[in-house]
Protein backbone atom coordinates (compact mmCIF):
# COMPACT_ATOMS: atom_id res chain seq x y z
CA UNK A 1 0.00 0.00 0.00
CA UNK A 2 0.80 3.30 -0.83
CA UNK A 3 -0.13 5.04 2.07
CA UNK A 4 -1.45 8.82 2.12
CA UNK A 5 -0.14 12.15 1.03
CA UNK A 6 -0.52 14.10 4.63
CA UNK A 7 -0.17 18.17 4.03
CA UNK A 8 0.37 20.56 6.76
CA UNK A 9 -2.69 20.84 8.98
CA UNK A 10 -4.34 17.43 8.50
CA UNK A 11 -4.89 15.14 11.78
CA UNK A 12 -3.89 11.50 10.98
CA UNK A 13 -3.23 8.43 13.13
CA UNK A 14 -0.26 6.80 13.56
CA UNK A 15 -0.87 3.88 15.55
CA UNK A 16 -2.86 4.57 17.99
CA UNK A 17 -2.00 8.29 18.15
CA UNK A 18 -3.53 11.18 17.29
CA UNK A 19 -1.47 13.84 15.42
CA UNK A 20 -1.51 17.20 13.81
CA UNK A 21 1.02 17.74 10.62
CA UNK A 22 2.85 20.58 11.19
CA UNK A 23 4.74 20.76 8.23
CA UNK A 24 5.86 18.51 5.56
CA UNK A 25 9.63 17.81 4.21
CA UNK A 26 10.70 15.06 1.49
CA UNK A 27 13.86 13.15 1.91
CA UNK A 28 16.28 12.71 -0.55
CA UNK A 29 14.38 9.89 -2.49
CA UNK A 30 10.97 12.04 -2.46
CA UNK A 31 9.11 10.34 0.05
CA UNK A 32 7.34 12.57 2.76
CA UNK A 33 8.86 13.13 6.15
CA UNK A 34 5.88 14.29 8.45
CA UNK A 35 6.80 16.52 11.29
CA UNK A 36 3.96 16.00 13.28
CA UNK A 37 2.51 16.72 17.40
CA UNK A 38 0.65 14.60 19.40
CA UNK A 39 -1.91 15.30 21.94
CA UNK A 40 0.15 12.78 24.25
CA UNK A 41 3.28 14.01 23.96
CA UNK A 42 1.97 17.90 24.45
CA UNK A 43 0.30 16.54 28.06
CA UNK A 44 4.13 15.20 28.40
CA UNK A 45 5.82 18.03 27.89
CA UNK A 46 7.05 16.70 24.57
CA UNK A 47 7.93 18.76 21.47
CA UNK A 48 7.06 17.74 17.84
CA UNK A 49 8.50 14.86 16.32
CA UNK A 50 9.00 13.52 12.36
CA UNK A 51 7.90 10.76 10.85
CA UNK A 52 9.35 9.20 7.82
CA UNK A 53 6.69 8.30 5.73
CA UNK A 54 8.23 5.38 4.14
CA UNK A 55 9.04 3.88 6.55
CA UNK A 56 5.50 2.80 7.93
CA UNK A 57 3.21 3.81 5.59
CA UNK A 58 0.25 1.45 6.23
CA UNK A 59 -0.15 2.53 10.05
CA UNK A 60 -0.37 6.61 9.05
CA UNK A 61 -4.18 7.15 7.88
CA UNK A 62 -5.88 10.64 8.27
CA UNK A 63 -8.27 11.08 10.77
CA UNK A 64 -11.09 13.83 12.44
CA UNK A 65 -10.86 17.18 14.22
CA UNK A 66 -13.64 14.63 16.34
CA UNK A 67 -10.98 11.88 16.82
CA UNK A 68 -8.85 14.40 17.54
CA UNK A 69 -10.74 15.91 19.95
CA UNK A 70 -11.75 12.27 21.93
CA UNK A 71 -7.95 12.60 22.56
CA UNK A 72 -7.62 15.69 24.00
CA UNK A 73 -11.03 14.71 26.08
CA UNK A 74 -9.16 11.66 27.07
CA UNK A 75 -6.04 12.81 28.04
CA UNK A 76 -7.35 15.80 30.30
CA UNK A 77 -9.64 13.43 32.23
CA UNK A 78 -6.36 11.27 32.73
CA UNK A 79 -4.30 14.24 34.23
CA UNK A 80 -7.16 15.37 36.35
CA UNK A 81 -7.24 11.77 37.56
CA UNK A 82 -4.06 11.37 38.38
CA UNK A 83 -3.51 15.08 39.65
CA UNK A 84 -6.50 14.50 42.31
CA UNK A 85 -4.73 10.47 43.46
CA UNK A 86 -1.28 12.28 44.13
CA UNK A 87 -3.14 15.09 46.40
CA UNK A 88 -5.35 12.71 48.54
CA UNK A 89 -2.35 10.90 49.27
CA UNK A 90 -0.73 14.20 50.25
CA UNK A 91 -3.85 15.32 52.74
CA UNK A 92 -3.92 12.03 53.97
CA UNK A 93 -0.53 11.43 54.57
CA UNK A 94 -0.40 15.01 56.18
CA UNK A 95 -3.47 16.50 56.82
CA UNK A 96 -1.71 20.11 58.57
CA UNK A 97 -0.15 20.31 54.85
CA UNK A 98 -3.06 20.16 52.92
CA UNK A 99 -4.67 22.81 55.30
CA UNK A 100 -1.92 24.98 54.71
CA UNK A 101 -1.78 24.78 50.85
CA UNK A 102 -5.73 25.12 50.78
Amino acid sequence: MMGIQAKKGDIVKIHKWHEVVLNVFLDDAGGQVLQVQTVRNVFRGYGPEFIEMAVTPDAIELASRDDLDKEIKYFTKMREIGLSKMLEAIAQNSPSLSQEAG
